[in-house]
């Protein structure tokens, strides 16, 4: 069950709404229904990133003359002109930001920033440091093949890449952190992904009350192998911002999923096919590595050759092995032979081109989990030009894919893509298990805000596409009566 944060003490307050109108600083409206007479004790929200959408969260808070940020997101496609667009903010007057956890749609913009003039303290914990530092340099790389190849401008140069990590200040779970005389925050554990956490921001204002304002950041998936349950924050916040990329579906349980894998790596071994997994390399490699390690010691499936061909995901697991404290103990049941999490017999991890490409001599039935997630990009685009014509092969799907990605096409049935300026019939057969997705869904997300319901003033519900966003915003109406909207991005509120 998740782990329930609570406070015995209770606050009341009158919800206060502004009118639809336009700023007069930008064309930017708001979302309240009201307009404050005396707003000098007013803070303002604004939403920058994730609005109807599932990248690029960035939250700005305004307080007097403080400015905070609550991650600022790349999207993951480094070459979206969105990334190119002029920052909403001056990065020189922001005085801190918070990082709910590394990956790039919630962090990948801070190297921009820096270039900008930020020059504050970035707080995060020492896992998603650890993890930005791999993730930044990744995202760097993935820019500068991209000037190479289409000439696309750099965002940024490798030396702010440098300096933005040398502003990182980590910080543990539950302990309150002071950013300022006015402005404090607490991290929670989020259960997303190693290290990430929800941030409770906590605002002192002139007339001795306190304002809390709770970022949910991306919420873990109960059915998770490794990580603490996500902690349920009871009866603390006045204002919530929840994500919702799974609003408006339900996760297969663990055994149905495991169930599904399992028959999947029959199948190919039936087959003597190829099973391609593209893959995260932050939670999902690992998540699936750890299932894997566990069908194959209990004897549930045979002995197949599996590669993980992933130079980053290799990094990132290495960092995992690193942070074992913040690993659930129930995860090391899957150990065995004192091999570790990651490690069993039939695994090969391909660091290096030579070793990827030596992959091809190894005869099927085999599995192969390659990056992207997305197939974006990576090595998982050299195999699926060699298997997606193979009928006796699988793509597996197990992570959100984007809008407009080439996952995307493929889960939704086209019967060819194109990879690397060839066009690709798609022959194989391709399965998804949204079970093993890093991301809370609809009842879990449900089951988060519940708690929340007593206190709350409003809910803004962010990063999930609009359908899925307004799915959720209105099941949280009909079952708990709390004031929710869907923000576009580039609205801001006032608030209490």
């Amino acid at each position: 069950m998740p782990k329930k944060i609570s406070k015995k003490t209770k606050e009341s307050g009158i919800i206060k709404k502004n009118q639809q109108k336009k700023s007069s600083v930008n064309s930017y409206k708001t979302i309240s229904n009201k307009s404050s007479k005396n707003n000098k004790d007013k803070i303002k929200l604004h939403f920058y990133g994730a609005g109807k959408e599932v990248e690029g969260s960035c939250f700005l808070v305004e307080y007097k003359n403080e400015k905070i940020l609550i991650d600022c997101g790349i999207r993951r496609d480094v070459r979206s002109q969105l990334n190119y667009q002029q920052l909403p903010f001056k990065a020189e007057e922001i005085k801190a930001v918070i990082l709910t956890h590394a990956h790039i749609d919630h962090s990948g913009l801070m190297p921009l920033i820096y270039k900008k003039g930020f020059r504050g303290k970035i707080y995060a914990t020492p896992p998603t440091i650890d993890f930005c530092t791999l993730l930044w340099d990744d995202a760097y790389n993935l820019m500068e093949n991209a000037f190479e190849e289409q000439h696309s401008p750099l965002l940024y140069t490798r030396e702010d890449v440098d300096e933005a990590l040398n502003l990182f200040s980590p910080q543990p779970y539950y302990q309150e952190i002071g950013i300022s005389q006015n402005i404090s925050f607490v991290f929670y554990n989020a259960g997303h992904i190693l290290g990430s956490a929800i941030v409770l921001l906590k605002i002192k204002k002139n007339n001795g009350q306190e304002t809390k304002i709770l970022f949910s950041g991306d919420l873990g998936n109960s059915f998770n192998l490794l990580l603490p349950d996500t902690d349920i924050i009871s009866e603390e916040a006045d204002y919530c911002l929840v994500e919702s990329t799974y609003g408006d579906r339900i996760h297969e349980d663990a055994e149905i999923r495991k169930d599904l894998l399992e028959d999947v790596v029959e199948e190919i071994i039936a087959n003597r096919g190829v099973l391609m997994i593209p893959v995260l390399a932050v939670e999902r490699t690992q998540e699936i590595l750890v299932e894997l390690n566990e069908l194959i010691v209990n004897h549930r499936v045979p002995l197949v050759p599996i590669f993980m061909d992933s130079p980053l995901a290799i990094k990132v697991t290495e960092v995992y092995q690193k942070y074992l404290n913040y690993i659930k103990i129930e995860a090391f049941k899957f150990v065995s032979n004192g091999r570790g999490l990651f490690n069993f017999p039939g695994l090969t991890f391909t660091l290096t081109t030579e070793e990827s490409k030596a992959i091809n001599a190894v005869p099927p039935p085999k599995v192969i989990l390659a990056g992207s997630g997305s197939s974006e990009g990576g090595r998982i685009l050299h195999h699926e030009k060699r298997y997606l014509p193979d009928p006796h092969s699988v793509l597996l799907i197990v992570s959100y894919q984007a809008k407009n990605s080439l996952g995307r096409q493929l889960l939704e049935g086209v019967s060819e893509v194109e990879i690397h300026n060839e066009t690709i019939k798609v022959n194989c057969r391709v399965e998804q298990i949204t079970g093993y997705s890093a991301h809370a869904d609809q009842k879990m997300l449900l089951n988060w805000i519940k708690e929340l319901r007593f206190r709350l003033k409003k809910l803004f519900v962010v990063h999930g596409e609009e359908a899925a966003a307004n799915t959720l915003a209105q099941k949280v109406r009909d079952n708990f009566g709390i004031i929710t909207e869907v923000p576009n991005n580039g609205d801001w509120v006032e608030l209490d």
